[in-house]
């Protein structure tokens, strides 16, 4: 009986971390994780939808960053960068947080022939 609590306690603790981390409709201060790997060829997750006050935390590997630009760059799978857009270098992690609703395009600028693309919805 005891172990069938601990067992309970653990999931319900488990339970309630994951949810702290990664809510994507409160009304801001979550944060919500994009992670990169060697040898994969995406964001993971690409496409994140947040709230007015969220934060999105990169962390890449050393093949991979994070290049905020325009919608129609992303559309052309360009490298240009938006005029005072986010960037997180390669190997790097970085936390950016958005204070007003939109949408935000990114790319890893060595890989976005490869469809290394990703969304940040703000609502």
């Amino acid at each position: 009986m005891k172990t069938l609590s601990k067992l309970l306690v653990l999931v319900m603790t488990l339970t309630i971390a994951a949810g702290c981390g990664d809510s994507n409709d409160s009304g801001g201060g979550n944060v919500v994780d994009v992670t990169t790997a060697d040898g994969i060829l995406e964001f993971m997750p690409a496409d994140v939808t947040v709230s007015v006050g969220d934060t999105v935390r990169f962390e890449l590997t050393p093949t991979h960053n994070a290049l905020e630009v325009s919608e129609e760059t992303y559309d052309a799978r360009g490298i240009t960068p938006l005029d005072g857009g986010f960037e997180v270098d390669f190997g790097q992690t970085g936390e950016i947080t958005f204070d007003s609703p939109g949408v935000h395009y990114y790319v890893c600028t060595p890989h976005v022939s490869a469809d290394m693309i990703g969304t940040i919805t703000v609502r």
